[in-house]
C-alpha cells in the first residue's frame, strides 16, 4: 500500500507541475523603471550613449512623453529614469544632475509657502519657488510650518533634497 501511496504522489506532483511553471511565468513582472546615473558620452538625435557609474556603457533612447532638462550636452552628468517594457528600453525622463558629485551640498534659504507632505515649496532670496523633498533621512529643526523661514541644505543627486532643515 505504501508503493501505490508514493506512485500517487509522484502523479500529483506531476499534474501540477505545469500549473506552477504558467503561474511563475505570469508573476514575473511586464514592466518596470529603474535609473540610470552616469556622463553622456555621445547623442545621436534622440539615442544617448551613457557611461554608467559601474562604467558600463548604456544606450537610452527618448521614449514618448519623455521630459529631458534643456540643453544636455556630451560630458554632462545626468539621471536618468528608464521604462522596459517587453524587449523596449527607453527614457522617461533625463535630468542634468546640477553637481558632479552626489555628496555636494548646497543651500536654499527663504520662506516656507507651503507643505505637502514631504515636499515644501519654499520662497528663496531671489523672489523664486523652490520644491524642495524631504524625508525620514531629513534632519529638521523643530516642528516647520507655513511662514517658517528656514535655511534647507540640500543634496543635487535625482532630486532637490534637503540633508537638514534649519529655521531662522
Amino acid at each position: 500500500m505504501n508503493k501505490y501511496l508514493r506512485l500517487r504522489i509522484l502523479v500529483l506532483i506531476l499534474l501540477a507541475y505545469p500549473a506552477a511553471l504558467t503561474a511563475a511565468h505570469e508573476a514575473k513582472p511586464q514592466s518596470w523603471t529603474g535609473t540610470v546615473r552616469g556622463e553622456v558620452m555621445k547623442i545621436d538625435g534622440k539615442v544617448f550613449m551613457i557611461q554608467d557609474s559601474l562604467d558600463r556603457k548604456v544606450r537610452l533612447e527618448v521614449g514618448p512623453n519623455c521630459t529631458l532638462d534643456e540643453n544636455i550636452q556630451a560630458g554632462d552628468e545626468i539621471v536618468a529614469h528608464i521604462v522596459h517594457k517587453g524587449k523596449e528600453n527607453y527614457i522617461k525622463s533625463l535630468k542634468r544632475l546640477i553637481s558632479s558629485s552626489p555628496t555636494e551640498i548646497s543651500a536654499v534659504e527663504g520662506e516656507v509657502l507651503k507643505i505637502d507632505r514631504e515636499i515644501y515649496l519654499i520662497l528663496d532670496r531671489a523672489g523664486k519657488e523652490v520644491r524642495i523633498q524631504a524625508d525620514a533621512k531629513t534632519w529638521k529643526d523643530g516642528n516647520i510650518t507655513v511662514g517658517d523661514s528656514i535655511l534647507a541644505n540640500i543634496d543635487n543627486f535625482q532630486t532637490t533634497h534637503a540633508v537638514s532643515l534649519t529655521k531662522h
